[in-house]
């Protein structure tokens, strides 16, 4: 027997409610719906995305001119007159150049080098780190000048000293947290007086013998040593060349140059690095002259500028190829007006005429012109002419040059620039999607909140429904019984 009613059939003792029953699969449901609600995430997303990728193309271009830049400002600068020198013996010395050398050949030699005075203990101790005298306070004096007289077996007799008024004496104090040998020797370094200590060990049954040497060469870096206080520091460290006995030995003697002769002039210098003898020049001795003078010739030197016009013209290549690729047909930054008026620009001052005061007024002139692809391209032979017959006036142009590009794209990248504005904008947009994110988020959490609500109260009502339809059932199967005990 089968009884029907609305929405419910019974079939052979069998209730079925449509759709009812535990089979909901309620996770599956709301992550179904959810993958919709989250459609504007994803669109965020991929506009933040696009916002990230014209940051990037903007940093590329923003990278490529501040190399535009930095070969401007070179440029300017290898502008300034400069010049070479050269030795014909690199073995006796070398000798360098500035801006306001001038051109010139010159016949130097030198008799002897300047250099530092050094002074050793006659005596060793038996350690480092045993403690000399008391450790009651001393102190030590270091005062820097000159000695006059000449030294036998590394002492003097009859000497004098004469303090350099330029250098004070340095006193400092040895007690009992220094008053080892290897303390001493880390005071005197720590003084900062013009010399240094060592220690060195001659390997006899009381090796350590103290050593210093002043930092500075020349005969007005002498050293006297004077100590008050503990006796055995003061066997140990005083030291003075007019005293009828030293407690060092001096191992070298500090002294001038000596027969320093450039044309003929006799020039005075304590130090082997010679300035100003020759103008803009400084001679670096490096050993006595044995074989006749050295010739020394000074003259410009044009590889700089040639240098820096080069470095010009590939470095706006190299912008110009980031820019063409960042805005072509297609590219994140198509037709963006900043970039491209920037571009625009830079050009405009390459292959324009610039006031530089002298007769060359276009960097054509000089070789540096723009192809048909609109790379520049450096013609070093047209270049070294223009050098040759007026390397002044090449100077100049390319002063006006370099500083008139290296203005532009100052102001393009400057903190108001437009490179800087667009990036400034692109962070507020990525910002504000973030902010947009947030908000999104919070109501995607609400909404999947609501329909968890939801669909967990209609797997309640048809948990019910269920237990309803068994009811039902019960009652349906027993209706041919009840009929038939009516009978």
């Amino acid at each position: 027997m089968a009884v029907s009613l609305p929405g419910i059939s019974a079939t052979s003792g069998t209730l079925t409610a449509s759709g009812v029953g535990s089979g909901i699969d309620i996770k599956g449901l709301v992550s179904q719906l959810m993958a919709v609600e989250q459609r504007p995430l994803t669109l965020l997303a991929q506009k933040e995305s696009d916002f990230q990728f014209k940051l990037t193309s903007l940093g590329s271009v923003q990278g490529s001119l501040s190399s535009l830049q930095s070969a401007a400002q070179a440029l300017a600068a290898a502008s300034t007159a400069t010049y070479g020198a050269s030795a014909s013996d690199t073995t006796i010395l070398s000798a360098t150049a500035d801006s306001t050398a001038a051109s010139g050949s010159y016949s130097v030699s030198v008799t002897a080098l300047a250099q530092v005075q050094k002074l050793v203990s006659p005596t060793g101790q038996a350690s480092t780190t045993a403690a000399i005298g008391t450790g009651a306070a001393t102190t030590l004096t270091l005062t820097l000048g000159t000695i006059t007289g000449t030294p036998v077996d590394g002492q003097y007799a009859s000497a004098g000293f004469d303090a350099d008024p330029l250098k004070t004496p340095v006193t400092l104090t040895i007690d009992s947290s220094n008053n080892t040998l290897a303390g001493i020797r880390d005071a005197i370094n720590a003084a900062g007086a013009g010399v240094t200590a060592s220690i060195i060990n001659d390997g006899s049954g009381s090796p350590y013998r103290l050593t210093l040497t002043s930092n500075a060469t020349g005969a007005a870096s002498s050293m006297k040593l004077s100590v008050a206080g503990d006796a055995a520091i003061a066997s140990l460290l005083e030291y003075d060349p007019t005293a009828p006995a030293q407690n060092f030995n001096e191992t070298q003697t500090a002294q001038d140059v000596t027969g320093l002769v450039v044309n003929g002039v006799a020039i005075a210098s304590a130090t082997n690095s010679v300035a100003g003898a020759i103008q803009g020049v400084t001679l670096n001795l490096a050993k006595p002259t044995t074989s006749g003078a050295v010739t020394v010739t000074v003259q410009r030197d044009n590889s700089k500028l040639t240098s820096a016009l080069g470095a010009l013209v590939n470095a706006y290549n190299s912008a110009n190829k980031t820019i063409a690729a960042a805005t072509a047909k297609g590219a994140v930054l198509q037709g963006d007006w900043a970039v491209l008026s920037l571009q625009r620009q830079v050009r405009t001052i390459l292959g324009s005429a610039q006031s530089a005061g002298g007769a060359y007024t276009t960097l054509s002139q000089l070789g540096v012109s723009f192809q048909k692809d609109g790379t520049l391209a450096l013609d070093s032979a047209k270049l070294n002419t223009a050098l040759s017959a007026n390397v002044g006036d090449v100077a100049a142009l390319a002063a006006a040059i370099g500083g008139a590009v290296k203005s532009t794209v100052d102001d393009l990248l400057g903190p108001t620039g437009p490179i800087t504005n667009e990036t400034a904008g692109i962070n507020r947009s990525i910002k504000d999607i973030g902010s947009q994110r947030i908000n999104i988020q919070s109501r995607l959490d609400a909404t999947e909140a609501r329909y968890q609500a939801q669909f967990n109260a209609l797997d309640t009502l048809l948990s019910s429904m269920n237990s309803m339809s068994s009811f039902l059932s019960q009652q349906l199967d027993n209706l041919p019984n009840y009929y038939n005990t009516q009978k």
